[in-house]
């Protein structure tokens, strides 16, 4: 992929350069930046959410619903987000997918 490059190499021979792999549960990738740790991220904190939400949480505990929703949800989606690539869609994704949670949270 890139000449300029030096090769990296351990006892048993050069490392390979790969477009894509994951490292700590996070997508990193030369050819499409933050778009697929984005959808995985999504796709984990969806399924947090499934989960806490049908864990039978009570109305009267509001506050404490906002604040498990974000140690729980919100920590999951935006895990290793610091490294992220954040593009007017991935904003708007990101958005969607909190509002869409806060909605079914509340009704």
């Amino acid at each position: 992929m890139t000449d300029c490059l030096q090769t990296v190499s351990l006892t048993k021979g050069p490392i390979d350069e790969v477009e894509e792999f994951t490292y700590l549960g996070s997508v990193l990738s030369t050819t499409q930046g933050s778009e697929q740790d984005v959808e995985a991220r999504l796709g984990k904190a969806r399924t947090v959410f499934r989960r806490w939400i049908n864990c039978g949480n009570p109305k009267s505990l509001e506050e404490q619903l906002k604040y498990e929703y974000s140690t729980n949800v919100k920590t999951v989606l935006l895990y290793a987000s610091e490294s992220w690539t954040f593009t007017q869609r991935t904003i708007n994704t990101l958005h969607v997918f909190i509002n869409q949670s806060m909605f079914m949270q509340d009704g």
